[in-house]
């Protein structure tokens, strides 16, 4: 009987040793659990970049062979980033029915892109030209599918260059009118998008005229004076999600981090930003930074 007895024992003995095995793996995993949490969560906010914004892009580039593959490289690579860009074949349509033969080849590659929104520019001599000048141009723009037999050679929208900023009851029935033009034009369907470029804060009352309202365009020294991001906060009864802002002639050694924390403040307060590094002719050709700056935007 004794040898059964020592059997029991050694059993006793074994479970003993696991239990406190077990044990000790239990307590590592709490002690895990408790510390892992917070060094994750440190660096997601470390690495946080804020609310994602669209990719504003003034394609003022001649359309020459591949002269936009720096824009479609991009396109492609980020397919969850939003681009609106804004092309200007002739300061507006152009007086033709159709623009040349380059932008009806390079156009349509653009709006094959689900995530790009094109829009056709439009200038409104801060409120002062004729508005059947203004509506003409909008209306090639709309008749473009039309006269091309091409659905895909169109734009979804109008961006209205040379806005005011000072109210005016006139200038804004002025404005609401084309962007009601603009609303009812099927040609450019489905978003009909509306933006102004008044360049700097405009009254208020006029963002409800527009989808979107570009309240910076500027240098980014002037940026820095205006101490960034907070200019935008004194913009009464409006949203980031109707703001646009326009960062040009940064210098070369605003590149890493510090492009990242200049990408994230103005991504902050605005839903289309596009920062450049071109100190001259800033929309004609893509700056040294661009392929940084979208990654940052897609981040």
């Amino acid at each position: 009987m004794s040898e059964p007895e020592k059997h029991v024992s050694k059993r006793k003995c074994l479970k003993s040793k696991r239990s406190r095995f077990i044990l000790a793996i239990v307590v590592l995993i709490v002690i895990i659990a408790a510390v892992v949490p917070p060094v994750v969560v440190t660096t997601r906010k470390k690495d946080n970049m804020g609310p994602k914004a669209k990719v504003f892009v003034p394609l003022y580039v001649y359309p020459a062979p591949e002269a936009w593959t720096p824009l479609e490289n991009v396109i492609s690579a980020h397919p969850d980033v939003n681009f609106t860009v804004v092309i200007n074949p002739g300061n507006g349509p152009g007086p033709l029915a159709l623009p040349d033969a380059n932008y009806t080849r390079e156009i349509p590659r653009l709006t094959a892109y689900q995530n790009v929104r094109l829009l056709g520019y439009v200038y409104t001599s801060y409120a002062k030209r004729n508005v059947s000048a203004v509506r003409q141009d909008i209306q090639t723009y709309a008749d473009w599918p039309t006269n091309s037999s091409n659905p895909n050679l169109a734009v979804r929208g109008i961006f209205f260059d040379e806005t005011p900023q000072q109210y005016d009851a006139q200038t804004f029935t002025y404005l609401k009118g084309l962007t009601d033009f603009v609303k009812d034009l099927d040609g450019l369907g489905p978003d009909r998008f509306v933006v102004h470029n008044p360049g700097a804060v405009p009254d208020s009352r006029y963002l409800a005229t527009a989808d979107s309202t570009v309240v910076f365009e500027a240098a980014y020294a002037t940026f820095q004076e205006r101490q960034g991001a907070k200019l935008f906060t004194s913009i009464a009864d409006s949203n980031r999600t109707q703001l646009c802002a326009i960062v040009h002639s940064v210098p070369e050694t605003v590149e890493g981090k510090s492009l990242r924390g200049l990408v994230k403040q103005v991504r902050k307060v605005a839903d289309e930003v596009y920062i450049t590094h071109l100190d001259t002719n800033y929309y004609a050709s893509f700056g040294s930074k661009w392929t940084e700056f979208v990654d940052l935007m897609a981040a």
